[in-house]
Parts: C-alpha cells; structure tokens; sequence
C-alpha cells in the first residue's frame, strides 16, 4: 500500500441529488418505457445518466454526461446481430457433437453430456459477458467531462476478457483463496487504461493488501465449518435417531445455530469485502504523477441502506404495478369486449392488464431502487471521497474523442454492465 498521503489541496466531492426530481424524472421515463413497449429505456438511461453524473461534484464543477439514447439504440441493434451470427455459428458447431445450447440434460442420466455442455456454454457466453462489461465502462466514459475534459479507456476488451476467465477460473480452483488476486488484477487491468484528457490512471499496491478485507468471508466460513462439524459428529454417533439424550438435542440446536449465523456472516463477509477492498484499491489508486484519493465508506451504512431499500421496494412495487395493472385490465376489458384470447374464463382485457403489470412490477421496482438504493449509495460514497492534490487537475489537457458505434450494445444485449 502507499505510504499516508500528504497534498497541498484537497478536492471536495459531493452529491447534490434531488429526491422530487429524480422521482418526477424516473416516474416519466418509466411510463415512457411502457408506452414504447421498452423502446425509450435507451433514452431513459441516457437522462438518468445525465441527473447522476450532473449531480456528482467535485470543487463545486459538476460532470457531464454526454452520451445519446440512439448511440444506445444502435449500439443494441448491431450488438444482437453479432451475437446472432456469433450464437448461431456456435450451434453449428456443437451440432456436429449431437448437442444444443438450447436442451436440457438430466445430469443424473447423462452426467458426461451434461458437463460438456455446462462447459461448452460457458465458454462460448462468458468471453462475451466480459467483453460486454469492458466495453460499456469504456463507453461511459469516452461520454463523461469535467470542466470540459474527456474521460476515455483504451480499446483492450478482448485482453480483459481472457484475464477475466483466467481469474475467475482460478479463483474457483482455489475455493476462493486467490478472490483478492482476482479483484486486484482485474481492476488494475482497467485503471491502468483509463484516461483523464491526457493524464492516465494507474493502480499501485499489491494484491495481497486485500487479505484483511476478507476477514469477515473467513470468520463466516469458519462458524459454518463448526456447526455441520458438530452436526456430522451428532449423525455420525447416531445420536439423532429418536432416542437422542437431551444433551445431544441441545447440541443439535446449537450446530443449527452456528451453521444460520455462519451463512449470514458469510454473505455480509462479501459486502465487507466490496467496501474495504474499495478503499484500499482506492487508496492505492494514482492519476498522472501525484493526485491521489481516498474513500472512506461503512459497510454498516451500505448494508443498511440495502436492506431498507429493499424492504420499501418489496412492498411499493408489487402494489404500484397491481394498481397500473389493474386500471389497464379495466380499460382494456371495455375496449376488447367481445374479443376472445384463448381464455376461457378470464375476460380479454384483464389478460392484457395482467400482462403490463407483470412488466410493470420490474419497471417500478428498478424506478424505487434508483430512489431508495441508488441515490442514497451514491451520496454516501460521494461523503467518504476525497481527491487529493486536486490542484494538479488544471493542467490536465484534452484528449480526442472515441466514437464507439456501437455504445454499449453487447452489455444491453447481455443484460450486464449497462446499468444508468
């Protein structure tokens, strides 16, 4: 890690979100969204972009976010016709082996076959979910300025990609031991090919340094490693089969404790690791020769802020769509009396009605996360961050554009990395 840093100006960062406008801007482009059958989601990105990226701000200059909603439109439409091409040629391929990336295998009657086309389909989707994730960060971006100066990425997402299995495979080989290698040198892969105009970015420290944030993903481990021991050893006596002594129920108990607390620690582990992995990476993180920064964020805090959110959004969104649901079904069903869907009991309309609710209960709940989760997350980060020798941003000079055609097409295809 490096060494305690020491600036002579300090960049303030905050976030200036605006409840009621977000709210009024997510409740448009969510009905927008519907009314285009979820054509406009490309435009309604592009503007919630537009309100985060305004929103953050760093010495009182807000950033900019200049991307289009038909980049993104276009970027999808050239995005499903490679994956179609690509998809298809790989189908061919596993033809010629008797298979399909479309059938289901009983792995209980065909184990052999089962795992060979686990793998194949593993490797045939993962290199391009990668590739995706590369390219969309790359795009945002390449349409990102603050007072005026690009951001911008280098064109290396196939290099990513290959590492990014690599990692990952050897992550899982090593029951996530090597997790920190994985997270240190795929993020030092994409920050040592970011831009900011012409000073680039560069992640310093070692992998190893990410070891105490592991602590809690270990501790859960552990707990639940004690339970299932006393459990096994309790089978193993046969002290559970009906004529068990009190003292062995209390112990039954007990381990049935220890294994519940364990696999709790255990997934809070792993938003402990996000958070304090996030500082030292930070910490660690240089651009140009000297501006530095620090991030400071409590995991209590995010874990909180998740688990109200989520509660709010649990209970608004089923009811919000039942209600959008509804008054379509009602409209609808005087609007096609007399015309006959195929349902025997159900009146036409309400099948429709049912139909939009269903799509509405996920457009709402991604509207309430972005005003109960991601604002409150994104604020609270803004809080904790610092940039430190801020007064060296002045002579950062411009960089030349990336048109990027395609956007972020593969990501939104994919459904990964393409988020506002």
């Amino acid at each position: 890690m490096t060494e305690d840093i020491e600036d002579t100006e300090v960049g303030t960062v905050a976030f200036n979100g605006n409840t009621p406008q977000l709210r009024g801007l997510a409740i448009v482009t969510t009905l927008l969204t519907l009314v285009t059958l979820g054509i406009y989601r490309f435009w309604a990105r592009t503007r919630l972009r537009r309100y985060f990226w305004s929103a953050f701000t760093l010495d009182g200059h807000g950033f900019e976010y200049t991307g289009k909603g038909i980049e993104k439109f276009i970027g999808f439409l050239i995005a499903v016709a490679v994956l179609a091409i690509y998809l298809g040629t790989f189908q061919i391929a596993l033809s010629f082996a008797g298979m399909s990336l479309f059938e289901t295998v009983d792995p209980d009657a065909d184990p052999i076959r089962g795992i060979l086309l686990t793998y194949a389909t593993f490797f045939a989707i993962a290199p391009l979910i990668f590739y995706a994730q590369y390219r969309a960060r790359r795009y945002m971006l390449s349409r990102t300025k603050w007072k005026g100066i690009r951001f911008g990425v280098d064109q290396a997402a196939w290099g990513y990609a290959i590492r990014a299995i690599g990692h990952w495979m050897l992550t899982i080989a090593t029951l996530g031991i090597l997790m920190p290698r994985q997270t240190y040198y795929l993020e030092k892969y994409k920050a040592d090919r970011t831009w900011f105009g012409t000073a680039q970015f560069m992640q310093e420290g070692r992998w190893q340094s990410l070891y105490p944030a592991m602590k809690h993903i270990l501790m859960g481990f552990v707990i639940t490693i004690v339970g299932g021991a006393i459990l096994a050893m309790l089978s193993w006596q046969g002290a559970l089969e009906g004529d068990a002594a009190g003292t062995d129920i209390a112990f039954a108990v007990l381990a049935g404790f220890l294994i519940f607390i364990g696999i709790m620690w255990f997934y809070i582990g792993f938003a402990y690791y996000s958070v304090h992995s996030h500082r030292i990476l930070t910490k660690t993180k240089k651009l140009g020769d000297n501006i530095q920064f620090t991030s400071e964020p409590r995991t209590g805090r995010i874990i909180g802020i998740y688990l109200l959110g989520g509660l709010i959004v649990s209970m608004l969104a089923p009811m919000v769509a039942g209600l959008i649901g509804g008054i379509i079904g009602i409209i609808s069903n005087i609007a096609l009396s007399g015309v006959d869907l195929g349902t025997d009991d159900m009146p036409a309309g309400f099948v429709v009605g049912g139909v939009l609710g269903y799509v509405a209960f996920f457009v709402v709940a991604g509207v309430l996360s972005l005003i109960f989760i991601t604002q409150p997350i994104l604020e609270h980060y803004a809080q904790v961050t610092t940039v430190h020798n801020a007064e060296e941003l002045a002579d950062v000079k411009q960089r030349e554009g990336d048109e990027m055609i395609e956007a972020e097409g593969f990501a939104d295809a994919l459904d990964v990395g393409a988020g506002f």
